[in-house]
């Protein structure tokens, strides 16, 4: 059995109680992910600033997503995997798009590129050759939003992991 459980909500208090209580508000429900990084303040404030600030930068949610399923996909994340399905969704992403998505793929030339980005990123963590490069600023993004890639492919790569730990007994039982 996993050591690592959600937090309960109703033992969580002080601003991390506030935090939850935002999250919440903003998706309807709270995901577990959210519950496991209760257990340390610095985590989920941190992860939860990083979250905040991607929102406002220069990738629209629907890439962002759409990222975030590739990720999830890649890492057998299917809790993370779900919620970003139900977020792209909301962001008007087709079922057709989101299918796409977790196989690195696009019809939209521009998310076709930067998910093949990702797919490199990933694959070379980090260390993608010039034909990478070229091919996303050839779809028309900049280094603002290359750098941004890089953040949401590792927002969502944490996201993984701390779901993957939370449910490892579960999935090595359903192995």
């Amino acid at each position: 059995m996993s050591d690592l459980k959600p937090l309960a909500i109703e033992r969580l208090t002080g601003d991390s109680a506030i935090s939850i209580a935002a999250i919440e508000r903003e998706l309807g429900f709270v995901p577990d992910l959210m519950r496991v990084l209760s257990h340390s303040r610095a985590a989920l404030h941190g992860y939860l600033a990083l979250r905040a600030a991607l929102k406002d930068g220069a990738l629209p949610a629907a890439l962002r997503e759409r990222i975030a399923i590739a990720v999830a996909n890649t890492n057998g994340c299917n809790s993370c995997l779900a919620n970003h399905r139900h977020l792209a969704r909301c962001a008007d992403v087709s079922d057709q798009e989101l299918d796409a998505a977790t196989a690195f793929g696009s019809r939209d030339r521009a998310a076709a590129a930067v998910l093949r980005f990702t797919k490199a990123v990933i694959a070379a963590r980090g260390g993608v050759d010039a034909v990478e490069f070229a091919a996303v600023r050839d779809a028309g993004f900049g280094d603002a939003e290359i750098v941004e890639i890089a953040t949401v492919i590792g927002a969502n790569m944490l996201a993984n992991f701390v779901n993957n730990l939370a449910h490892s007994a579960r999935n090595a039982a359903d192995a």
